[in-house]
């Protein structure tokens, strides 16, 4: 397989359950942030903690004339650019079921032959799970097993929702929407609002969606409780041996009114849309493991031609990845 490793890594590890969450209005650090991860899930030294499993895959990204258009970043040359794939499933180890009712993932580095390179994350959610830095560490605080049962206190979680509720939103979403048949049956957004700055110099709010070309199929009922734990990646292989998996790189534009900042907030689906790109899976690696494992996926912006907004959630990421990735690899 003609992957080449690459040198960072996404990791949350090792539990602190007597770590305090900070006060309600104080902005957490980077720490505050994977401390939090660490008191809900305990040690973790050889995955990610949020899709913890995952299969590696390569391809490549070709921008369209409007993608380039819009954005001035080497990505958007309309050159072929190499990309290195991951999917992943939303579970907090190796061994979870891919047909849980959780989030997939798809995160990619690009890397222009000049040697730019752009990372992202994007997962089969159109929202994220928390509005702030302070209330997604909150969040996971309330969450924390209590040392006597092993299990969260009820009452703490039901009164940090009910003072949150857009904690929920995530979770509603996933209760109303079946898990994917297949990572190449399901859109993968950004979730977070960046700036693309256009050849003509204007610069544009956007959020972006990985649509399928293959079309969005889920799994059926049945389906989830027949199918095995370790489905997915076998059938991706079978797909990209049938034929390139392809997605198309979609962004959408707020109106008046909409919300830049918050991502547990969808923008409507009746914005404008651009196809800026397509992204093409042509191989899997044959098992797990394999360079993506060492990846962080952390460079999220690629100026002047992308660069983040103010979404807090986006700004505290990059900080909260070194951390995570300096745990792992210590």
């Amino acid at each position: 397989m003609h992957i080449r490793p690459f040198a960072s890594a996404l990791a949350l590890g090792a539990t602190l359950l007597g770590f305090a969450a900070p006060p309600a209005r104080a902005e957490p650090s980077a720490e505050d942030l994977v401390n939090a991860f660490e008191a809900v899930l305990g040690p973790i030294r050889t995955h990610r903690p949020s899709h913890a499993k995952g299969t590696c895959a390569a391809g490549q990204f070709v921008a369209t004339a409007e993608g380039t258009r819009l954005s001035i970043a080497p990505t958007f040359s309309g050159q072929r650019v190499p990309a290195l794939i991951r999917f992943g499933v939303g579970v907090g180890n190796p061994q979870g079921s891919d047909t849980s009712r959780t989030t997939r993932g798809l995160a990619i580095r690009f890397e222009t032959p000049a040697g730019d390179v752009w990372e992202q994350a994007n997962i089969s959610v159109p929202i994220f799970g928390a509005p702030t830095p302070e209330v997604f560490v909150q969040n996971l605080m309330a969450r924390r097993p209590d040392p006597a049962t092993g299990q969260p206190n009820a009452e703490r979680v039901a009164a940090f929702v009910a003072a949150n509720p857009a904690v929920t939103f995530q979770g509603r979403w996933l209760a109303s929407n079946n898990p994917p048949a297949s990572w190449a049956t399901t859109p993968y957004w950004g979730v977070n609002t960046f700036r693309f700055r256009g050849q003509d110099g204007t610069v544009r709010p956007a959020r972006w969606v990985f649509e399928p070309r293959a079309g969005t199929l889920r799994l059926t009922e049945e389906q989830m409780r027949a199918l095995p734990g370790d489905f997915l990646a076998d059938e991706l292989r079978r797909r990209v041996a049938a034929g390139p998996v392809e997605f198309d790189m979609v962004l959408q534009f707020p109106a008046a009114g909409d919300d830049l900042n918050n991502p547990t907030v969808a923008w409507p689906e009746d914005r404008p849309r651009a196809v800026v790109g397509r992204l093409t899976v042509a191989e899997v690696a044959p098992g797990p493991g394999g360079p993506c494992d060492r990846i962080s996926f952390l460079t999220l912006e690629q100026p002047p031609g992308v660069e983040m907004s103010d979404d807090p959630i986006l700004q505290a990421r990059a900080g909260a990845y070194a951390v995570s990735l300096s745990r792992r690899t210590q």
